[in-house]
């Protein structure tokens, strides 16, 4: 009888077996990684921390936080960014019709 922790490597294994290009390959993560892959891409794209730690079963959305810090600060710059891109096009464009 199999674990769904060695049902999960299995698959890796089999699926692995099938791809020459070793950068195509699946990484060798344990079963639990693929709870924080799949909140850090949620964070990553945007996702807010109340969806993100409500999908986690979290409590509290500052226990996401905690944990997810690296990728909140990551999601914090793009948002950064977005302001710094939108303010310079709208300085731009009262610049230019003056």
């Amino acid at each position: 009888m199999s674990t769904p922790y060695q049902t999960f490597k299995d698959i890796i294994h089999k699926y692995n077996a099938t791809i020459e290009d070793e950068s195509l390959k699946l990484p060798n993560i344990p079963l639990h990684g693929l709870r924080h892959t799949s909140a850090t891409v949620l964070i990553s794209e945007d996702v807010d921390v109340r969806t993100v730690s409500a999908r986690l079963g979290h409590a509290q959305t500052s226990t996401t936080m905690n944990i997810y810090a690296h990728s909140l600060k990551e999601s914090d710059k793009k948002a950064a960014d977005k302001l710094d891109k939108l303010f310079n096009t709208q300085v731009q464009k009262q610049t230019v019709t003056k």
